[in-house]
């Protein structure tokens, strides 16, 4: 699997912030749409490399991305 210069990006930023951020502040810091950000957010859970949490707050919902820890 080789991953993209997105791609790339999306995990260093979740290196740079302790392994975790919201979608939402991801896509804003890479200045993507959020459709792509989703997509990319699910392709990186498929293959293994991040989970995705939903979490609910007031009338939004949120969507966390973790870092899988590496072993």
């Amino acid at each position: 699997m080789r991953l993209n210069e997105d791609e790339r990006r999306f995990i260093a930023y979740l290196r740079r912030r302790g392994g975790s951020a919201y979608l939402y502040e991801i896509r804003r810091a890479l200045g993507m749409p959020r459709s792509s950000a989703w997509r990319m957010a699910r392709r990186l859970a498929d293959w293994g490399l991040i989970r995705t949490v939903k979490a609910k707050v007031g009338r939004k919902q949120l969507i966390r991305v973790l870092l899988r820890r590496e072993s």
